[in-house]
């Protein structure tokens, strides 16, 4: 019987090859959804690729904002570890990604890939026409933010996020987080705490610095953000002492600040 068990299990993965699963999450930015064609390839540590193709579900509506479409492709490449995906489009209806985490059935490990806030689309003028996206590490970080108490500091319309900045010896180091978002509630409300988890990124050691960069134009003023990765627990934390905005608008803030412990 376990013979037979196992003549079958080898018979099916040889009739459909690997499982690859795609999970790809949807900004929440203003046009971030799109109606255009995806295609989607990975690339494994050892150069071997897999091509997705097309990405479309035939039952459901894809790449909506905020929404999370999961994909399946076969093959009898094994990629080993994902290092790299892939995405490209030939329609100008733009798309931003905000997250995306690929599997196989060959291996446990997940890989985990963030956009930077950059648009997909095959006109020169609404972002460009692939995009390549790398995991950076294995290191997990957690991230959680304390908004301010005072008025009008919370925010429906912000998409902040981080580089972190640190030091190994005397080795200086960053990596980039995605966005800071937290689908499953209403981040950002005054005086609430927010936290997030980043998968896949640089260890940078010793954090010392943050660089919080917005998306958009509601303002955003926070008491706090504290940072800790897996392997370093102790939490670094950056108070907003000079009560810097947040905002793409020039009139009501900055885009961009550092913040060092």
């Amino acid at each position: 019987m376990r013979l037979l068990l196992t003549g079958l299990t080898l018979f099916v993965a040889y009739s459909f090859g690997i499982e690859y699963k795609l999970e790809v999450r949807t900004g929440w930015k203003k046009d971030a959804e799109t109606d255009g064609n995806v295609f989607a390839k990975i690339v494994g540590k050892n150069g071997k690729m897999v091509n997705f193709g097309s990405l479309d579900d035939p039952h459901r509506n894809d790449f909506q904002r905020g929404q999370t479409d999961t994909f399946t492709a076969h093959s009898m490449v094994d990629v080993g570890k994902i290092q790299c995906l892939v995405l490209s489009t030939n329609t100008p209806d733009m798309w931003m990604m905000d997250k995306a985490v690929v599997w196989s059935s060959s291996s446990s490990q997940k890989s985990y890939f963030y956009n930077d806030g950059m648009f997909l689309s095959s006109q020169p003028s609404e972002g460009v026409s692939q995009l390549k996206l790398c995991e950076e590490g294995t290191q997990t970080y957690y991230v959680s933010t304390t908004t301010s108490t005072d008025r009008d500091s919370g925010s429906d319309n912000i998409y902040p996020r981080l580089t972190i900045f640190g030091k190994k010896g005397k080795k200086k180091l960053s990596t980039k987080t995605g966005y800071l978002v937290d689908p499953r509630r209403n981040n950002f409300e005054r005086g609430r705490v927010d936290m997030f988890v980043f998968q896949g990124l640089a260890d940078v050691g010793r954090i010392k610095c943050i660089e919080v960069t917005v998306d958009g134009d509601d303002k955003w003023l926070f008491e706090m953000i504290e940072v800790h990765s897996q392997d370093r627990r102790h939490p670094v934390y950056f108070r907003n002492e000079k009560e810097v905005v947040l905002s793409t608008d020039p009139r009501e803030g900055e885009s961009t600040h550092r913040f060092c412990s």
